[in-house]
């Protein structure tokens, strides 16, 4: 890996293949924590990033490589002032003449949060029946959402999506809308596909360990609730408290991560999406192996926990319809079904509702001040 020369120099405007991916690490006090991804050309270290409410520069860290073809991974870690409403902060390579920006939530405003599906990554929104439409795209309309009013989280559900990776597909269509909103909105990214048993998995595994959660090969991210093994991620914000569980996490540290959501108003418990049924032998055979009664578990958990702590607590799963009747809530489809769940933490407690891939429509009275979140380059 090559360092920076020791004698002052103007720093070159780095060249990305992706980024920056905003990653939230949950609120902490009066201060938002977020990291900023990059992926850059080559492993000349890049400059450092500047960013308003932040006194110092924040240098990069380096991840590693990506697992196929070229780029090395960095990330920024800061965090930004908060004050009673909510703010703004840009960042980027201000000198160079890159800026982005990005809403910081005020302590005393409800979270607004958007959830989707983000498995597939169809380019263009579909209706239910499957058939294309020729209105905008869904990442379009979600950014056009967010012009109108800024969210303060993003919760993504599936592998790494198609078009992070530096692989030919970010020039695609809607992708300018689907890096400006990586840009521009921290997100967590839950891993919903399969567990380490799986041998296909450990690939796309360290690809969204490196990408979608800016995890080095010997990091825990701040926000990771997780084990050695396991890529659960929760966080915090505002009393409203987000988990994505993660299929390969030991069963028995499930309540241990439950308390942490201890103290909120309201909470998201994001799984992977259902499965169908097995039965005979192969029931039998998953009853045996360590960690198969994860889901056997998890609802009775989430009863538990709501009742002890007086928590309206949401269960979400992406996919298909379950064979069985839940006590859980579908995750939309960005890809394939053009929609995904708003959830905001208001008076009258957690509020999630279905939007679709139309152009945002502002609300009687509401005036269109959301912030300018760059060109997403």
């Amino acid at each position: 890996m090559k360092r920076r020369a020791s004698t002052p120099r103007r720093p070159a405007q780095p060249a990305l293949l992706l980024g920056p991916l905003l990653l939230a690490r949950g609120g902490q006090g009066d201060r938002w924590r977020v990291s900023a991804v990059i992926v850059t050309d080559g492993e000349e270290e890049p400059p450092d990033l500047t960013v308003a409410g932040v006194g110092l520069p924040v240098p990069p860290r380096w991840l590693g490589k990506l697992p196929e073809g070229k780029g090395a991974a960095w990330r920024y870690d800061f965090a930004v002032p908060r004050g009673a409403q909510d703010g703004r902060a840009d960042y980027g390579f201000l000198d160079l003449g890159t800026p982005w920006s990005f809403a910081v939530p005020g302590m005393a405003v409800p979270p607004r949060v958007a959830l989707a599906d983000v498995g597939g990554d169809a380019p263009f929104a579909s209706s239910s029946s499957g058939a294309s439409t020729s209105g905008p795209s869904a990442w379009s309309a979600l950014l056009s959402r967010h012009r109108v009013q800024p969210f303060h989280l993003f919760v993504l559900s599936g592998v790494v999506p198609l078009g992070l990776a530096p692989n030919g597909t970010l020039a695609g269509p809607a992708q300018a809308e689907r890096r400006a909103l990586m840009a521009s909105v921290p997100h967590l990214a839950a891993w919903t596909g399969p567990g380490t048993h799986h041998g296909k998995a450990a690939g796309p595994r360290a690809l969204h360990r490196l990408l979608a959660q800016g995890l080095g090969a010997e990091d825990k991210a701040e926000n990771a609730w997780a084990g050695a093994n396991d890529l659960v991620q929760g966080l915090t914000l505002n009393r409203l408290g987000v988990l994505a569980l993660d299929a390969a996490a030991d069963p028995d540290m499930l309540t241990e991560r439950l308390d942490r959501l201890r103290g909120c108003r309201a909470a998201l418990v994001l799984t992977r999406g259902p499965r169908a049924p097995i039965t005979g032998w192969r029931a039998h055979l998953a009853r045996l192996r360590p960690g198969s009664g994860a889901g056997e578990t998890l609802r009775p958990a989430l009863d538990r926990l709501r009742d002890a702590a007086a928590m309206e607590i949401v269960h979400l799963r992406p996919g298909a319809p379950p064979a069985t009747e839940e006590a859980c809530r579908l995750l939309p489809t960005l890809a394939t079904d053009g929609r995904w769940l708003e959830a905001r933490l208001g008076a009258r407690g957690l509020e999630l509702t279905t939007q679709e891939a139309r152009p945002a429509v502002l609300p009687a009275g509401f005036a269109d001040t959301g912030p300018d979140i760059g060109d997403g380059r």
